[in-house]
């Protein structure tokens, strides 16, 4: 298990975060809509480059707005996210930050974070790395409500089988960490759960990253990363 190369790759995006940062669960956290209360709360878990990338806090403030949730952004790197799109010692950073680490983390934050708020809905956003980590909390006994990921990583069908909640899954088209073979065994597992409430969404012309890290110059991009958003703020509305 590893991260491809099309997970070190992006482009900034411009703007003003509206949020703050606050201690969650234990974690440090960027936390945005709170004017939206406890009563639900989104959970988004990053990609590698973590809770202060601009772009991940932008998507924050913009999922709070459209689905009038409070969004929590916990670090889940202690501090150790990837900075920038250059050279890194890919494979020793993997190796401090892999499942090993990280299911036990986000299980421990969840789990704090429920004490702490309360709220009758806690819903989980996963982007890339993230991904994986968010699907692993809809098997059985899991604390997210319902789930929306797009381009994920690190996913295997052993994964997939465990779910049992409402699932959202966007991608595109050549995303080479959830290519075509990995989608379609995806459907076939799903489509076996009489009862379950999914959607798999493929984006024509979009790569790996394009709805945190996309070229937003690029009209098909933009429209994807924005119908993305809107899509999951949708899904959590009916749920």
């Amino acid at each position: 298990m590893s991260l491809s190369d099309c997970c070190f790759k992006g482009v900034y995006h411009e703007g003003e975060a509206k949020g703050s940062y606050a201690k969650v669960g234990g974690l440090d956290s960027y936390v945005t809509g709170t004017e939206y209360g406890n009563d639900s709360i989104i959970v988004i878990l990053t990609d590698i480059f973590g809770y202060k990338f601009i772009n991940n806090l932008l998507i924050a403030d913009q999922l709070a707005q459209l689905a009038k949730i409070q969004v929590v952004v916990p670090d889940l790197f202690f501090g150790d996210a990837v900075v920038d799109f250059g050279a890194m010692d890919r494979n020793k950073w993997f190796t401090a930050h892999g499942p090993h680490v990280t299911t036990p983390l986000v299980t421990e934050f969840l789990s704090k974070l429920k004490a702490e708020r309360s709220p009758s809905k806690l819903f989980g956003v996963g982007h890339c790395f993230g991904a994986k980590f968010a699907i692993d909390e809809l098997a059985e006994g899991g604390s997210f409500t319902a789930v929306a990921v797009a381009h994920p990583s690190l996913l295997t069908p052993e994964t997939i089988e465990k779910v049992s909640k409402p699932l959202l899954i966007a991608t595109g088209e050549n995303d080479a960490s959830f290519n075509a073979e990995l989608r379609d065994a995806t459907v076939k597992i799903l489509s076996e759960k009489k009862d379950l409430h999914w959607q798999l969404d493929i984006y024509g012309g979009a790569d790996h990253g394009y709805a945190v890290r996309g070229d937003l110059t690029n009209p098909r991009i933009k429209y994807a990363k924005e119908k993305t958003l809107l899509d999951q703020a949708y899904f959590f509305a009916h749920l």
